[in-house]
Formats: structure tokens, sequence, C-alpha cells
């Protein structure tokens, strides 16, 4: 039997923003907490000679509050400057992100989760399209991986239920399922009415424990309705399965974890600016990860996190061909207490794109 207020189930909420994934859970005895950080990202893209700079200076804000037993709410807010110089030019975009807000209750000893979140309109929308818009380009290539990729869109929510149990000693399973609602809104200075398509995933998991080490196996399929732009279809992206296999090791001074990600896309449907389908394309590739770290308490408080990952994502039908991208770096930390930490990390990333 799991112990009340202690489960966390394993049922992944896909959040109202840049794609970031939340973890539903009830833990029992969880103090109120806020979290906030500043995160620096710079990329620089050399193509035959020209080179191309992309940088993003984001400071996201995060919060818990325990509302009651078996009740919590979340939240989260970011705030970013960006900065794109290509062909001799400059481009910026600044401006803040939606408030989301999550609350989770659980039911039946922890072996039921009910989440509900609401996208907050409060971002920045209606982009210059001439400057603002090339930054958003540039931040939403997928093989960078830029943090904060949207601002503003419509006001949403999101609904998600999940369970678990245990399948045998020692081997715990769950399962979920999750709607998503995205409201129309304006992207752009002088653009019509952009309505994006809605979303709907299945995932389910299951861990195994074996003394200090945990393995775990988690896939979730999603699949999404047609964009919409002034009532008539624009675009509709292909189902996505995103399968991972885990494990983590928690020693008393040293901890290591382990990461296989394999993400399967298909061919997304094109519409013409008359609502006519037009030929399939495959605009997103699928992607592999594998990723390692490592936790090592040096001494009392202080703790030093390596780490290391693979990145390769698939060519498409238009103008792009494979990728690899290659992360290393470490991060620092100290508690302080047992109601504050700080940290610090740097990652260094190299690869080639498109060929070069």
């Amino acid at each position: 039997m799991f112990a009340k207020h202690t489960l966390v189930l394993m049922t992944l909420l896909l959040v109202l923003a840049g794609g970031s994934t939340a973890r539903g859970q009830i833990v029992y005895g969880q103090p109120t907490a806020g979290n906030i950080k500043a995160v620096y990202n710079s990329w620089t893209l050399d193509e035959d000679g020209t080179e191309t700079t992309v940088s993003q200076f984001m400071i996201p804000v995060t919060g818990f509050v325990p509302l009651q037993e078996d009740f919590e709410l979340s939240f989260y807010a970011a705030n970013s400057s960006n900065n794109l110089e290509a062909a001799g030019r400059e481009y910026k975009l600044n401006g803040l992100s939606d408030v989301r807000l999550q609350v989770n209750h659980s039911f039946s000893e922890d072996h039921i989760l009910l989440s509900a979140v609401v996208n907050l309109p409060t971002g920045k929308k209606e982009l210059d399209f001439s400057e603002e818009w090339q930054v958003l380009q540039a931040l939403s290539t997928n093989y960078l991986s830029f943090p904060m990729q949207r601002f503003g869109e419509g006001f949403g929510f999101s609904l998600l239920l999940g369970g678990a149990a245990m399948l045998g000693e020692n081997v715990r399973g769950g399962a979920g399922v999750m709607y998503q609602y995205v409201g129309s809104y304006k992207p752009y200075e002088g653009f019509g009415d952009y309505n994006p398509g809605d979303l709907f995933s299945v995932n389910a998991g299951a861990d195994l424990e074996r003394g200090s080490t945990v393995w775990s196996l988690d896939a979730i399929y999603t699949l999404y309705t047609t964009d919409q732009v002034n009532d008539i279809s624009s675009f509709k992206q292909t189902p996505q399965l995103d399968m991972r296999f885990s494990v983590q090791n928690n020693g008393e001074k040293i901890g290591l974890s382990g990461l296989l990600r394999y993400v399967l896309r298909g061919d997304n449907k094109i519409f013409s600016p008359e609502g006519e389908e037009l030929t399939p394309l495959k605009l997103y590739g699928d992607e592999f990860t594998v990723a390692g770290a490592l936790t090592w308490m040096f001494k009392p408080e202080w703790y030093l996190r390596p780490a290391a990952d693979v990145r390769t994502v698939a060519g498409n039908d238009i103008d792009f061909d494979n990728s690899t991208i290659i992360g290393l770096g470490a991060g620092l930390s100290k508690d302080l207490g047992e109601t504050m930490k700080v940290e610090g990390g740097y990652k260094l990333y190299t690869g080639s794109a498109d060929g070069g």
C-alpha cells in the first residue's frame, strides 16, 4: 500500500506554455515555497562563414502554496529579454509570458489525482512583424531549445485526471488523460484572430524501485486539432509519441541519473489561405536524447552537479537536415538552512545542424 500523502503520480501534465511539463503531485507536509532564477542562453550559428547570434535573458518565477489537506496551488510567470544579430542587423523582443495557475487535488488515499491549469493572457501579444517576429522565429528553432519560446496567448485551461496503483512488489504504475484548450488571440500587429488547436493526450508509466535505485518508463501520446486563422483552417500538427526511460540512484554522498528519450512525429497537414488541404509535410523531425548527471555532496550542504547530454533532431521535408547537439556543464548549490538554497551553473553546447 502507498503511504497517504506521499504518492507522486506518474501523470505528466502539459502546461500551457512552451511545451513545458509539470508533474502533478501531492506531498504531505510540503511547505509554502517560491523560486526565482536568472537564466542566460546565447547561441552563435556559423553558416558558410556568416554568423548569427541569438541570446535570451530570462527570469522565471514559480511558487507553491498548500491550501489544505490533499489540495495545493502552484503558479508560474516569466519575463525575458531577447536579441538577434543576423545579416548586419539587430532585432529585439522583450516581454512577459502568460501567468499559469495550477491546482491539484488528490482522492482515494492519493491513488487518484485531479489537476486543473488556467492560463491567464497576461503575456506580450501583437508582436511587431518586421522585428519581433524575426526573434521569435529564431527562439523557436527546435535544435536550440531556448527555455522561453512563447509569450502571450489567449485565455486557456487544461484538465488532467490520473491514477496510480501498486502493480507488484516495488513496482507502481500510473496513467492519465489530459485535455487542453487555448483561446484565440492576435499574435502579430495587423494579423487576424489565431485560434490554436486543442490538445488531447494519454500517458502511462511505471517505476521499479530497487534499494536506492528507481527505474522509470513513461510514454505520452498526444493528438492535436486544427489551428485556424479567422475561422479558416491553417495547420494541423502531427500526433506525437514521447517515450522516456530513466534511472536514478540516490546514494548518501553521490547520486546518479540517466535518461533516454525518443520523440516520434509524422507529417503535418498544411492548408492554403482559402482553407484547402495541401500536400502533407514533415515540419518537425524525430528526436533522440541521451543524458546523464551526477550529484556529489563534497562537503556538508554543498553539492556539485556535472551533467552531459547528446540530442539529435532528424531533418524535415523543407529546409533542414539532421542535427546533433552536445551539452557539457555543471552546477553548484548550497543549502542555507532548511528553507533556502542558492545555486548556479554553466553549460556549453556545440554541434552541427542543417549539414554544417
